[in-house]
């Protein structure tokens, strides 16, 4: 490639920018996915596999809501097993301190239209007996469903291809220059004229927007994930302690998904997230204190993706305010693999038609012009030195906290 030129140049191979391209081509636009690694295997391919309706911010549900439908139709759309389980989805309840969240998550959730509901302890303990006296309440919501990143993801940048999309892995972006029509592009294998950029680079999208004079408190961290094998395998459902000391999903192959909070810092350098093995050790007494039903457990793998979160919690979709022609799709916060499919949906819709069908205005890169106000899971789920990122990205004065619910 010497030079080339695209209506739409998408910078970062991702799950939103490969869902982003596919629909772009939906609406006839010729698309380049610019991709500095391989496809798919960062955040995309090394998250938690969640797809959770239940716990999102009020302001994503319309997103989750169109996401949940696609996914639901991905294997259809892709001819492919992308893991897909519909095995719904349980929060957990496990002190006094969680009940009011807990209550917060079901209120939150049957207002968006979602059938959640809502159980005591014993109710939770009669339909999945594993469960300890520990739990004293839970939500659960049967849509919920998990899917397989390292299976899902790589099948939707298969779809956006066979759509028509191009994808350049191992490019990496040198330069971008804005020109009369749109941008140029510089890679060190040539440059790419197109009429609008998106920066989908998850985790490195906040530099591509301070870059373009925006920038966001943003840090780069990852959930610490394990898989494990117990004497009892987890058929499901899903499962997430309110408190964030445990995760759990049904796995593939005799395995179980297993996780817990707090987050630990990622280096976009590297492109990797360390996950000390006190971390599992801390996991794993966590699990059997919760779901004693397992059995014995060893763990068998130890990872983390590196995900970019936003000190609201919230991701940054839509047009730059300081660069025509630029759109943001990045920084899910966590919640990037379940939102992917309406992101990339909603940024196609935009620059093809200019709307939307998919509220989005609240995510503007341009709330945070007013200062940050951070959601109080910040607290919870980081560790402190993530906490103290945060603080220095938004300056310490501005960094005000947003209650839970």
């Amino acid at each position: 490639m010497a030079r080339t030129s695209a209506d739409v140049a998408i910078i970062g191979g991702g799950l939103i920018g490969a869902f982003a391209a596919y629909f772009l081509r939906q609406h006839r636009r010729s698309v380049i996915v610019i991709e500095k690694a391989t496809a798919a295997a960062a955040a995309s391919g090394r998250n938690f596999g969640n797809l959770r309706l239940q716990g999102h911010d009020p302001l994503e549900f319309p997103l989750a809501l169109r996401a949940q439908a696609i996914w639901e139709a991905l294997p259809r759309l892709t001819g492919e097993d992308c893991g897909l389980r519909g095995c719904g989805h349980a929060y957990l309840a496990l002190s006094a301190a969680d009940a009011g969240k807990l209550d917060t998550i079901v209120r939150q959730g049957q207002a968006a239209g979602l059938a959640i509901e809502h159980l005591d302890g014993a109710a939770a303990r009669r339909r999945w007996p594993w469960l300890a006296p520990l739990v004293i309440g839970a939500s659960w919501s049967g849509r919920d469903a998990v899917a397989e990143p390292k299976r899902a993801s790589p099948a939707v940048v298969r779809l956006a291809v066979g759509a028509g999309a191009e994808l350049l892995e191992h490019t990496e972006v040198t330069g971008v220059a804005r020109t009369p029509s749109g941008f140029t592009v510089t890679t060190a294998a040539g440059t790419i004229d197109c009429g609008v950029l998106v920066n989908a680079a998850g985790a490195w999208g906040a530099a591509i927007a301070r870059d373009c004079g925006e920038p966001v408190p943003m840090v780069a961290a990852g959930p610490p994930l394990f898989g494990v094998r117990s004497a009892n395998a987890w058929e499901g459902p899903a499962l997430a302690a309110v408190d964030g000391t445990l995760l759990l999903r049904p796995g593939v192959d005799g395995e179980t998904v297993a996780g817990s909070f707090p987050r630990v810092a990622a280096d976009l350098t590297s492109g990797t997230a360390a996950v000390l093995p006190d971390r599992v050790e801390r996991g794993i007494k966590r699990l059997l204190e919760v779901v004693p039903g397992l059995g014995s457990v060893t763990p068998t793998r130890i990872w983390s993706g590196v995900e970019g979160y936003l000190a609201d919690m919230r991701p940054v979709i839509g047009w730059s305010g300081t660069t025509p022609g630029l759109m943001h799709a990045f920084g899910c916060s966590g919640h990037g693999f379940q939102l992917a499919p309406a992101v990339g949906a909603a940024v196609a819709d935009l620059i093809a038609t200019g709307v939307t069908e998919t509220p989005v205005d609240a995510f503007a890169i341009t709330r945070f012009g007013g200062g940050v106000v951070a959601d109080a899971k910040l607290w919870q789920e980081f560790d402190p030195e993530l906490v103290a990122e945060f603080r220095r990205d938004a300056g310490a004065a501005d960094l005000r906290q947003r209650p839970q619910g």
